[in-house]
């Protein structure tokens, strides 16, 4: 089976989100994201300003990341990486990690599976509003 199989038909209701229109939750002082949700996968854009600090959590769904440019400290809590543009990185369920951007910012894509719970909550409480 070749990669793009035409296959079977498929669901045809498909979507398309602009960046203006994405909503902005703020995690903590200094770091935002905008959140993309699925049946299955949750992608954010996630926005951390200089020296902005993502403290050490853990969570119980999986995580990956893409740094998209600037810099950041990654951080399980006992080994420390440095992260630039074009970085991954892979947060297993229950896995402790953490965040703090260097003094040129940060922004990363973040996919996470299933869908943070987190996430959903800060979307449904906005929705409330």
């Amino acid at each position: 089976m070749a990669y793009f199989d035409e296959g079977s038909p498929g669901r045809s209701d498909m979507t398309v989100s602009r960046a203006a229109d994405l909503p902005e939750l703020t995690l903590v002082d200094g770091i935002r994201v905008h959140p993309v949700v699925g049946d299955k996968l949750l992608v954010q854009e996630v926005v951390l300003d200089p020296g902005s600090v993502a403290p050490i959590h853990v969570h119980d769904e999986e995580q990956i990341g893409y740094v998209v440019s600037g810099s950041c400290e990654f951080t399980d809590g006992k080994t420390t990486w440095s992260l630039a543009a074009g970085d991954w990185y892979h947060a297993p369920p229950g896995a402790p990690h953490g965040a703090t951007a260097f003094d040129d910012g940060c922004v990363i894509i973040d996919a996470f599976s299933p869908p943070r719970e987190q996430v959903l909550r800060m979307l449904a409480e906005r929705s409330a509003q």
